[in-house]
């Protein structure tokens, strides 16, 4: 089979289509990076400007007044069609030209000491060494212009988090200390206070809130503590351990009143509260009484009435009904009216 031939008229007519076609691409993207504000598309340089929250009132004074003057100067620029305002594609052009001079700038710093002296000739460094030093050096310059805010911000943010470890290190330490010190203080004043308190006896002590502290007492009846009474009494009426019992009892019942406590050791008395107990008992069974009869009588008054009103209405329904039926017969068919009467009643 025959090879087809190639026509390079075809070929360069497409190469020429292609540039063209790349360059209304370029086009296209210039005028669409054009629509984008600068702000929004370019990084702000904001390490010479000072952190706002660390200035004086003055300066922070000053410094909104300065953004306020600038707003304005900015748009009265913006809207006036005789000043040239730069697009964000001429912006990053002339930032993309600042980048490539700092690059060659740092090159040419690079290769001076380098190739400065006959006496470097000695050394044992070769070219391609000298290209990857030159490599890695402009690796770092790119790495810092693009992540340079970023790298001072993290290194800003680890020393913080240094310093504020190491006070927390040093507060514990100190926090530490002041318990072992307070705790042996502690521990030494308890164990004093037990020896001193060795051969004292503490009763009930009554606060000013009214709470007791010590042992509590059990409470008796007063017909318990009546009979208990008696018995006491009988047992000081003997005449061989009678003096022994009073004295007992005179001592026990004075430690009981020293101490707060109520010493319930007198029969009359004792028949005396009984006594006043039941009539207040009566009195409030007969109160108790009195309100259950008024509570019922409350009852019995509201249901009487209810059962009236009821009644009541049932009658007046009923006689509405009676007088609209009556209404109903009296009238008469046609347009005559009621019947009120015969015409000719009165000449008969």
């Amino acid at each position: 089979m025959k090879e087809k031939r190639k026509n390079p008229v075809a070929n360069t007519i497409a190469a020429v289509d292609l540039k063209s076609m790349i360059h209304q691409h370029s086009l296209f993207f210039d005028k669409l990076i054009e629509h984008v504000p600068a702000k929004f598309y370019l990084p702000i340089d904001d390490e010479d400007k000072p952190w706002f929250q660390g200035l004086s009132e003055a300066e922070k004074v000053l410094t909104r007044k300065e953004t306020k003057e600038n707003i304005k100067q900015a748009r009265k620029d913006r809207l006036d069609p005789e000043k040239s305002t730069a697009t964000t594609l001429d912006l990053l052009k002339q930032r993309l030209e600042k980048e490539n001079l700092n690059i060659s700038d740092n090159k040419e710093m690079e290769m001076k000491p380098q190739m400065s002296g006959p006496e470097e000739d000695n050394r044992s460094v070769t070219y391609e060494e000298l290209r990857q030093r030159l490599h890695h050096k402009i690796e770092e310059f790119r790495a810092s212009r693009n992540c340079g805010n970023s790298e001072k911000s993290k290194w800003n943010v680890k020393g913080e988090k240094e310093g504020i470890q190491q006070k927390k290190r040093k507060r514990d330490d100190g926090s530490t200390e002041n318990k072992l010190q307070s705790g042996d203080s502690s521990d030494k004043a308890e164990k004093d206070a037990a020896e001193a308190s060795k051969g004292l006896m503490f009763s009930h002590v009554k606060l000013d809130n009214g709470e007791t502290h010590g042992k509590k007492k059990r409470k008796f009846s007063k017909f318990k503590e009546l009979e208990r009474a008696k018995k006491l009494e009988d047992a000081k009426k003997d005449p061989e351990k009678g003096d022994f019992v009073a004295e007992k009892l005179a001592w026990k019942s004075a430690m009981s009143r020293a101490s707060g406590s109520k010493v319930h050791d007198d029969p009359k008395l004792l028949q005396k509260s009984i006594k006043k107990q039941k009539r207040r008992q009566q009195k409030n069974a007969q109160k108790w009484k009195e309100r259950i009869e008024n509570r019922e009588r409350m009852r019995a008054d509201k249901q009487k009435k209810r059962s009236e009103n009821i009644a009541e209405r049932i009658h007046q329904k009923k006689m509405h009904r009676i007088a609209k039926r009556e209404k109903k017969l009296m009238m008469r068919p046609g347009f005559e009216g009621r019947k009120e009467g015969y015409i000719n009643e009165g000449s008969a």
